[in-house]
């Protein structure tokens, strides 16, 4: 599979914060919306067609979900300051794949902030007698956001191109009709696959929440991970709420048996219709011993 590299031009506030199954819905649901088909029997193809990442910092990824004695060893621990080392949440890919886990750094990839809005009558563009105000997180990026996609001969670089652009001019996620979650995409011509890369011990970071359980390729007690809860919903539908999913967050590490570009599956989690959930992730190989690792996690 190629690996490529986009830039994105936000154009305004975020309401949801795109993760990279998040994003493969809106790329699915564009590719649905045309009669394309391409994607239909995703949840029984043995392989992924297209994976996404999670919008990252441009440079860094994810901290790695392991216990803190992967990072220093028992004297370093003693003076460490571990509440602060708990609140570094990025790593360069240099460090990373240097072995130089404790360098992992603390900035704000993005800002929230609250504002008040109110909702209208559509017949009398309105808030009628009833007023009734309701607060709205947006998210606005302070670093360049970038995002990772992985894809076999099903795509090409322009119609994936062409495609997220549609995605960034209607808006991504919660309140799109109002203006949230516009965006430009720009291919880094320049980017250096990252996925190629070969350490003698196969472990591997995810760049995007991952359904983990039943995989063959991972090695036993040798994978690490927060939980994320995906609780989808249908869009304009009598039966709104699709069945929750719970995965491994972006930043898991696994130790697989064979060297590997992507990892994961995808299932249906509909209820009276076809809801595919992505859950596979691009995978980022780095060198880590593992040795003396607590694996009660």
């Amino acid at each position: 599979m190629e690996l490529i590299k986009f830039k994105i031009i936000p154009k305004s506030s975020f309401a949801s914060f795109p993760k990279g199954d998040m994003i493969f819905g809106h790329f699915a649901n564009h590719l649905f919306l045309n009669g394309n088909k391409i994607l239909e029997n995703y949840a029984k193809v043995p392989s992924p067609q297209i994976i996404f990442s999670d919008f990252l910092p441009d440079g860094y990824f994810p901290k790695p979900s392991l216990p803190l004695d992967s990072f220093f060893t028992k004297e370093e621990q003693e003076d460490l300051d571990k509440k602060a080392f708990k609140k570094k949440n990025w790593i360069s890919l240099e460090n990373l794949q240097s072995k130089n886990l404790k360098e992992c750094e603390s900035f704000s990839f993005y800002q929230t902030n609250t504002i008040i809005r109110n909702s209208l009558n559509r017949l009398t563009f309105t808030t009628d007698k009833d007023f009734t105000p309701y607060p709205l997180e947006e998210i606005r990026f302070s670093k360049q956001p970038i995002l990772y996609v992985m894809f076999n001969e099903s795509f090409t670089e322009e119609s994936i191109k062409n495609i997220l652009t549609k995605i960034g001019k209607s808006g991504f996620g919660k309140k799109s009709s109002i203006g949230k979650g516009q965006f430009e995409v720009e291919l880094d011509k320049n980017f250096e696959d990252f996925t190629k890369k070969s350490f003698e011990k196969n472990y591997y970071l995810t760049l995007s929440p991952t359904l983990l359980h039943n995989q063959e390729n991972i090695i036993e007690d040798e994978y690490y991970y927060n939980t994320f809860n995906r609780f989808g919903k249908y869009s304009n539908s009598s039966t709104p709420f699709k069945k929750p999913v719970l995965m491994a967050d972006s930043g898991a590490v696994v130790k697989l048996k064979n060297k590997k570009e992507y990892i994961g599956k995808a299932i249906d989690n509909g209820t009276n219709k076809q809801s595919l959930v992505q859950g596979y992730s691009i995978l980022v190989p780095f060198n880590f011993s593992g040795e003396g690792t607590n694996r009660n996690v």
